[in-house]
């Protein structure tokens, strides 16, 4: 079954799922900090290691320290530019995911409640679209079984009706089948009840 891919509507907010969205946003900083200061350690490092003592030469060693803080705080002002570019990126990434989650568990949650007859769907590039296709097979299946369970439920009640219209008809020795069929009428109503709830 193919997955429809136009929804109805068009999602413009970009925090849909905020706690998972904002953990995710904090991880790619962190990851971004710390593969920033691993890298400036070691390019100082290296510098500090292969030109240290030529540039003591060169430079007087408060000169020398001025053009390291001064080289320390642009890198600072670099990441401190970086981080809302990253962040928007974090958000726009993460909701082409929280989306479809959240679409997926107000889905789930609807048929929990027995309405099967909705189906997901998700915009044009959002992720976790096979999962959305596995749940709408899913659901596409309960709604069949469903459906020929009320089918078969419909014509036993046909059935029962035909039956006690020919035991009113020929009163005699009905009894036992009267009661029988009050029984099976009984089950059938029980069966109609929970079948009810779902809306196919």
């Amino acid at each position: 079954m193919t997955q429809e891919m136009k929804p109805k509507f068009k999602r413009t907010n970009y925090l849909i799922a905020a706690k998972l969205q904002l953990k995710y946003v904090g991880i790619i900083l962190l990851l971004m900090f710390v593969t920033a200061l691993v890298c400036s350690y070691f390019v100082y490092y290296t510098v500090m290691i292969a030109m240290g003592e030529k540039l003591a030469n060169v430079y007087p060693q408060g000169r020398l320290m001025a053009i390291i803080n001064s080289v320390n705080i642009r890198m600072l002002i670099t990441f401190l530019m970086l981080t809302p570019i990253v962040v928007i990126i974090g958000v726009y990434l993460s909701h082409k995911i929280a989306g479809p989650i959240y679409r997926m568990e107000k889905f789930l949650g609807d048929m929990a409640l027995g309405d099967l007859s909705q189906r997901i769907t998700l915009r044009k590039g959002d992720e976790l679209v096979t999962v959305a296709e596995k749940i709408n097979a899913l659901n596409d299946s309960l709604k069949l079984t469903l459906g020929s369970q009320k089918s078969s439920m419909d014509k036993i009640i046909a059935e029962l009706g035909e039956l006690k219209k020919v035991m009113d008809l020929r009163p005699e020795n009905t009894a036992y089948l009267d009661s029988n069929v009050d029984k099976l009428q009984a089950e059938i109503k029980d069966l109609e009840m929970q079948l009810a709830r779902y809306k196919l």
